[in-house]
């Protein structure tokens, strides 16, 4: 049996098995079961063909002298030449089946063909158990690129070049039926003049995929591209034609579910996380019986080719991993139907609802949350160009809340460019909220750290003060909004080499966050860890060893062993203990680290190549130790990778898709040890390489590191400057 969505080309390819089957002799039949009456009408023109009496074939059809499949089969039982049985369009099972029957008992109109004979089925439904496992089934996909190109340039070789053709074939998803039309469309336009007051008929594959923008139910749909001597038929109503076969089977609300998922974005739908089932029960739009199954009309229109199902890879219980997927240019034409288009409002406001309450259920800080966040994101981006339209865009304050946590989701995943997309798109919606209210206010906190890992560091810390002075007018002091922008202006302090001013403003965090959220609470371990690193960098290595010691404990506790906030500790105390000469220890500590981000992060991620880096310095080192000595003052062992993470930096207006992995940002705020000295050259668009390494103290005793430290800022400072 030849499978999949309508449109995917089943009936060319059964036609073609035919026509190879008759040109070596074989006896071919073609039955269309695209109805009832159809049906029966080619079935009883089959009988006669097979030699069956019109008194004997009457009687069979009325019940009164046996059953008409058997008389059928049986004819077919008696031929002794090679044999082609072709049913087209089988996709309502329950028109193939016997009488109380189902097809897959194999006594119906659908049996296993005796020899010399062969049966050929197409049709929509891939359900293997509904066909039985004595029917092999061969699913139809999308074409190649190649093929679809070839097939555009085909049917229209005057329409344009290849690369036009190919650009074309993705606008149209490769799907056969499709690329067909238009390649008919186009071999045809010459034909039709622009009659006054009416569209230009696009004449070439780049002005056809233009104009799809505008006019794609027009364009799919136009009879130009169909022959004059056939009914008109509407190419973008094949997957109607399925939906009404569902609702004959009393799935109704197939219909208004395949609606609802087109407006998610083109990515996997973690369905079981973003269908607010509450919503759809009490929407106009389904009208659910209390007791309807939503998995059951997951699993109709996958069974037909309408969605893809995925599910989870391992054998954990990930809810994000079972995601269904829409071809994307189905879900583009469903959401261009006039009827979808009127009620776009209502189907928008559940995405919204349904983003929501996943966001809800999922940490974004949360590792084992991060598939979730990955696929909402891209989700949350088709609902904020959406948002735009105030009469039938989502509530602004609801998004742009999604949107916020999108963004903490992606700086903690180091997607520093997902990250800024996010911003850009929510600063636009958010545009119409107060600007002086806490969600605005959050939003500005996200914009000014977006300037902070760009490396303007005078702007970013502008811009902190500006928003910490409205924060405190306008909130508190000890608001957990007010502390994260206090906590990210300290950050800015210590990279501009203002130790004791950044040391200041963690201190007075770290007494907010222990006072309103404890001290084990996951911002208030953040900042003892930067205070961590104060110490490291005034040379109290001591006091840094100990305190990264129970930051390392406390976040293990907290967050787990394999947290990245807890492997980022555990790099920091081996910086440490490398500092303090404890070689061995340190290597274990990166060891370590370097274990867990690999397995968490994978090893191109930036933390996890920063801590490569790292413990390859400290190896090197360990060589050298006899050479050296712990009191050598050279400064060459401790490079970039000892105590920071970086990546390749990607110029503003580069493209980026959202959810795409990036090894691409600066990444300082993933490792707050990033040195400055590097930022100009790496944000400088026409620089865009990797800058030269600062060599920093390395096997120094502890109270000569402040001073190198301090001079080496200084120079590093000025440089910039």
């Amino acid at each position: 049996m030849v499978c999949g969505i309508g449109g995917s080309g089943k009936t060319t390819v059964a036609l073609a098995v035919a026509a190879e089957a008759r040109a070596r002799g074989t006896e071919v039949w073609q039955l269309s079961a695209v109805d009832p009456a159809t049906f029966d009408a080619h079935l009883r023109a089959l009988a006669v063909r097979l030699g069956v009496g019109i008194e004997r074939l009457r009687l069979a059809w009325s019940g009164s002298a046996g059953d008409a499949p058997d008389l059928v089969w049986e004819a077919l039982e008696q031929r002794t030449r090679p044999w082609l049985l072709v049913v087209d369009n089988a996709d309502d099972l329950g028109l193939l089946a016997g009488a109380d029957g189902h097809v897959e008992d194999g006594n119906g109109w659908i049996r296993r063909p005796p020899t010399p004979g062969r049966l050929l089925i197409t049709s929509r439904n891939q359900n293997q158990e509904a066909w039985g496992t004595w029917v092999s089934l061969h699913p139809l996909g999308v074409l190649s690129r190649r093929a679809a190109t070839e097939l555009l340039l085909d049917r229209a070789p005057t329409a344009g070049a290849g690369a036009q053709a190919a650009a074309l074939s993705d606008r149209l998803g490769h799907l056969p039926l499709l690329l067909h039309q238009a390649g008919l469309y186009l071999s045809r336009a010459d034909r039709n003049p622009p009659w006054p007051g009416a569209p230009r008929c696009p004449r070439t594959f780049w002005a056809y995929r233009i104009a799809l923008g505008d006019r794609l139910n027009e364009l799919l749909d136009s009879p130009t591209g169909q022959p004059s001597h056939l009914p008109r038929q509407r190419a973008t109503a094949t997957w109607e034609v399925t939906l009404d076969l569902l609702a004959r089977r009393q799935l109704g609300h197939t219909r208004p579910l395949l609606r609802l998922l087109a407006h998610f974005g083109d990515a996997p739908i973690p369905y079981t996380e973003v269908l607010p089932c509450s919503a759809l029960h009490t929407s106009p739009l389904f009208q659910l019986q209390p007791r309807a199954d939503l998995q059951q009309a997951i699993n109709a229109l996958a069974e037909y080719a309408l969605v893809t199902t995925q599910v989870p890879d391992s054998d954990a219980d990930d809810p994000a991993g079972y995601t269904v997927t829409l071809h994307p240019l189905v879900a583009e034409v469903t959401r261009q139907l006039d009827e979808v288009r009127q009620c776009r409002g209502e189907y928008v406001a559940l995405v919204a609802q349904g983003l929501q309450d996943g966001a809800a259920r999922h940490d974004p800080r949360r590792p084992a949350d991060w598939p979730f966040w990955h696929l909402a994101t891209a989700h949350l981006h088709r609902l904020l160009e959406q948002a735009g339209d105030g009469d039938v865009g989502p509530d602004a304050e609801t998004v742009t809340v999604a949107a916020i946590a999108c963004i903490e989701y992606a700086r903690d995943a180091s997607l520093h460019g997902l990250a800024k997309a996010t911003v850009d798109r929510a600063t636009a919606v958010c545009a119409s909220l107060p600007s002086d209210g806490r969600t605005a206010l959050r939003l500005s906190l996200e914009r000014a750290r977006l300037t902070d890992l760009a490396g303007d560091l005078a702007a970013a810390e502008s811009e902190y003060r500006a928003l910490l002075d409205i924060q405190r007018r306008l909130l508190r002091d000890a608001d957990p909004h007010t502390l994260w922008t206090q906590h990210a202006l300290a950050q800015v302090l210590d990279l501009r080499g203002d130790l004791d001013g950044a040391e200041a403003e963690y201190r007075a965090v770290l007494e907010g966050r222990s006072r309103i959220l404890g001290t084990d609470h996951i911002d208030t371990l953040w900042t003892r860890h930067n205070l961590a690193w104060i110490a490291g960098q005034r040379g109290d290595l001591a006091v840094a060893k100990a305190e990264y010691r129970a930051v390392l404990e406390d976040r293990s506790r907290m967050l787990g062993r394999d947290h990245p906030h807890t492997l980022h500790t555990r790099h920091a105390l081996a910086w440490v203990l490398g500092q303090r000469g404890d070689l061995a220890a340190a290597e274990a500590e990166y060891r370590a680290a370097l274990d867990g981000q690999t397995r968490l992060l994978g090893e191109e991620h930036p933390h996890t190549r920063s801590t490569s880096r790292a413990l390859g310095d400290l190896l090197r080192r360990i060589e050298a130790q006899p050479a050296t000595g712990a009191g050598d003052e050279d400064l060459n062992w401790w490079g970039f990778s000892g105590g920071g993470s970086t990546a390749v930096y990607r110029p503003p207006g580069s493209s980026e898709a959202p959810g795409a992995a990036e090894p691409n940002v600066v990444n300082r705020r993933s490792h707050p040890h990033l040195r400055e000295a590097t930022l100009k050259e790496l944000t400088d668009p026409c620089k865009c390489r990797r800058a030269p390494t600062l060599r920093w103290g390395g096997g120094l005793p502890p109270s000569q590191v402040p001073l190198k430290l301090r001079a080496a800022r200084k120079n590093a400072l000025s440089s910039i400057s």
